[in-house]
């Protein structure tokens, strides 16, 4: 590295850097080193610098920042002097702001970043935050995160600044943009859009996805449909669907329900029915929430299967 030509040196310097700071670095050299650069940092996967490395390439920039502040007159050194400030503000440590981030911001923050980059912020966080922004982390990187964690070796205190002060920076723009809703959400909120139109209206709108997206078809339908649906059941048609269904799977689907749902199942019952249905709940006590939901799931898509057969028309 000590005598890498200064695109060698570039590179490591860029590889360390939060992606949107070497952006903005690549962004004011001309156009033909920044492609140059840009192509050689986004073809294969290099090893992360050595602490080393990265201690001989900042001293390398260092120097050759010297040279350039020497005066092209009287080739005397003349440090650049920090411009005044009206109101000087007392000196902080950019890791002490990485710490004031809450974790789903600074998650936010490094994503796109490089793994080293996400491993040496970590590094600087007590466990549990580290946990917190961990878990928030996309599964396939956590372990390459977790492993070079593990080899960070000595710390560069420079990169570590320069790095803890962007990053929090990113993070505290980000304060004010909401994150964007995951793809589950996404499916909710179009479910939720959905079910504010007539029944009749819906499906048209359906069948259009399904015919772009099956699968995300198939998603939506299964939100669309709600356990209080059965209020729009007409009692005849509801006791059809009762015949349908075990007793215990009735019983933990409605483990969840208001009253009013409860007894709407409960009056299609007969009375014998309604017994065991009660037996059954009182020897079933508490129920993890997973299994309500798969009994709930068993209910819903017999009410689309009937739905499509003809023998369930909801009431609006």
């Amino acid at each position: 590295m000590a005598d890498a030509p200064g695109e060698d040196v570039a590179l490591v310097l860029l590889r360390a850097l939060p992606t949107d700071v070497a952006g903005l670095i690549l962004g004011r050299l001309s156009g033909e080193v920044a492609e140059r650069l840009r192509k050689r940092l986004t073809t294969g996967s290099p090893a992360p610098a050595t602490g080393n490395e990265l201690d001989v390439a900042l001293a390398q920039f260092f120097d050759l920042q010297r040279i350039a502040d020497r005066s092209a007159s009287t080739g005397e050194y003349r440090p650049v002097a920090p411009a005044p400030s009206a109101t000087p503000e007392a000196p902080t440590n950019p890791v002490d702001g990485l710490r004031t981030l809450p974790p789903d911001r600074l998650a936010r923050a490094l994503e796109g970043e490089q793994v080293g980059t996400i491993a040496l912020i970590l590094s600087c966080l007590d466990p549990t935050a580290a946990g917190q922004v961990m878990k928030r982390m996309p599964l396939d990187s956590r372990a390459e995160i977790a492993m070079r964690m593990t080899k960070l070796g000595a710390r560069n205190q420079v990169l570590l600044q320069q790095l803890a002060r962007a990053v929090t920076e990113k993070g505290r723009r980000l304060g004010d943009v909401p994150p964007e809703p995951s793809q589950e959400e996404v499916i909710t909120n179009l479910a939720d859009m959905l079910r504010a139109l007539p029944r009749a209206e819906r499906f048209p709108v359906i069948r259009k996805i399904e015919s772009a997206d099956a699968e995300l078809a198939g998603k939506v339908l299964e939100k669309l449909s709600r356990i209080e649906d059965l209020l729009k059941i007409p009692d005849r048609q509801l006791q059809g669907l009762l015949a349908k269904l075990d007793v215990k799977t009735i019983a933990i689907a409605l483990k969840t329900v208001n009253p009013t749902i409860r007894g709407k199942v409960t009056s299609n019952m007969s009375s014998r029915s309604r017994t065991v249905l009660d037996e059954e709940s009182e020897l079933l006590g508490d129920v993890v929430s997973s299994r309500v939901q798969e009994a709930q799931a068993k209910v819903l898509a017999l009410i689309r299967k009937g739905e499509e057969d003809g023998e369930i028309v909801m009431e609006e």
